[in-house]
């Protein structure tokens, strides 16, 4: 459990400061009642001989969390029992992946500070730069004695000809305008209803609309554009030298490719907008692979495109690995975890996520509010690779056991019918600057606007493994 030994009523402490260390161990013992109450509840939910035992070690309790914008000074920065309160949160599991860590990683460090760095430690990447990331790391919690890293960690980035593109695919623009030329008498027939709608007193194209070109459309090419010799293209030469004059394109330009401006190109092939991080853990006798991710979100037809597109190249990229290193070790296991922006269970990009092989627990499919403050969308989700063959008798398996979405806001940081007295809001608004941002928003930016996700995997085989032996 975390360490509060900065909380100790001392006596040189002013009736402040005392009454901010009672009110923050008050809320502490709330937000641990109420979470050991929750485990509780998912156990007696869940499936049969599946409660963790804690002591035995048998069971591992893996967690994935958005901590909203984690370290940033907005809105005042995070108050110190916000930290005590996530690191209390924390301590109820064995390993977290958390996204959304930004480039100061002061907090962090509290929250381990607190949790105890001799029981404690993190893994995290280098921020994603560029404005799509957010300057945002990816990061692994983890208890050191029930959780051993195994050497091996990496950011996932695909190749050259399996790279993202939006809704419209590799296009050309010219910001003066694109100049074409159509052959005489030649007028568009685009199929069916054009998709429009009125926005603003206007009729506008829902989405992106092509159109077939006719064949001899000419096109001006925008100002910059450079012609390309492949290399080991064959060239006329004089005197030993290579000539490329306009006496003589015709003779290489038939080899040629065209390069237009950077600035020209739309839907040009696209790494992941924050590069999903994946490290290699054993705990007892599971060996897994752990691939944390924050997919892109966009609004839109375009943005939801390319959303989609990216948890469907990740499941495409993770299924390979996961193919390739249960080929070379049937005992070590694949998941995915994170923030996916899925939209629900209908939705395609639900959908993307089970391709490929990957599927999400039955315990937590059955649960039926999501997993953001409003309990309306599956943006978070804990997603494993099945294994095409059953594994050998007495070797370890993927053995779910509970799972849950926990509420701190029941306990922290209430509001409406949490706090009928509007106890919290009063406290907050006398002692914070929150710059006329609402409490209910404000109060996300001290925890978060997502709440952890979890589930139990089994970790102790050695029944199943002695009982193969004996009767074998």
């Amino acid at each position: 459990m975390p360490l509060y030994s900065s909380l100790r009523i001392r006596e040189k402490d002013t009736p402040e400061i005392r009454e901010w260390k009672q009110r923050t161990a008050g809320r502490l013992l709330a937000l641990r009642k109420a979470l050991e109450a929750h485990v509780a509840d998912a156990s007696s939910a869940g499936s049969a001989g599946s409660a963790c035992e804690r002591n035995g070690r048998q069971w591992l309790r893996l967690a994935t969390w958005n901590i909203r914008e984690f370290d940033t000074a907005k809105y005042g920065g995070r108050l110190k029992e916000s930290l005590y309160f996530i690191a209390e949160i924390i301590s109820h599991f064995d390993i977290v992946a958390i996204q959304e860590v930004r480039e100061d990683l002061a907090c962090l460090k509290t929250v381990i500070q607190f949790l105890g760095r001799h029981e404690w430690d993190y893994i995290a990447t280098d921020v994603t730069e560029g404005s799509s990331g957010n300057n945002e790391r990816m990061v692994f919690v983890y208890r050191k004695n029930h959780v051993r890293f195994t050497s091996i960690a990496g950011e996932v980035t695909l190749e050259k000809n399996d790279l993202i593109t939006d809704s419209s695919g590799l296009c050309i623009r010219d910001p003066s305008g694109l100049k074409v030329e159509l052959p005489d008498g030649f007028a568009f027939s685009p199929p069916g209803d054009i998709p429009v709608v009125r926005r603003k007193g206007r009729m506008v194209l829902k989405h992106d609309l092509a159109l077939p070109l006719p064949a001899g459309a000419r096109i001006v090419l925008p100002e910059g554009s450079m012609l390309v010799l492949p290399q080991g293209s064959a060239v006329p030469a004089e005197n030993g030298q290579a000539v490329l004059d306009a006496a003589v394109h015709q003779q290489w330009t038939h080899q040629a490719l065209v390069r237009p401006p950077d600035d020209s190109l739309r839907g040009t092939g696209l790494q992941f907008a924050r590069s999903p991080f994946l490290v290699t853990f054993q705990a007892g006798w599971l060996k897994f692979i752990l691939c944390t991710v924050h997919i892109y979100y966009g609004t839109g037809n375009e943005g939801m495109a390319r959303r989609n597109e990216e948890i469907r190249k990740l499941t495409g990229f993770l299924s390979e690995r996961a193919r390739s290193e249960h080929d070379s070790d049937a005992e070590n296991f694949f998941f995915v975890l994170g923030d996916f922006n899925i939209v629900g269970r209908n939705h395609v990009t639900w959908q993307s996520l089970h391709a490929n092989g990957f599927m999400v627990p039955a315990q937590l499919r059955k649960i039926p509010a999501g997993s953001n403050v409003a309990r309306d969308k599956a943006y978070d989700q804990i997603a494993y690779w099945q294994p095409d063959r059953t594994s050998e008798p007495g070797s370890p398996f993927i053995d779910v056991g509970n799972a849950g979405i926990f509420d701190y806001f029941k306990e922290v940081f209430r509001f409406g019918d949490d706090d009928p007295d509007g106890e919290d809001e009063r406290y907050y608004a006398e002692r914070t600057a929150r710059h006329s941002l609402a409490y209910r928003e404000w109060r996300t930016y001290q925890m978060s606007d997502h709440l952890p996700m979890w589930i139990e995997l089994r970790t102790d085989f050695g029944t199943d493994y002695l009982t193969a032996v004996a009767v074998d």
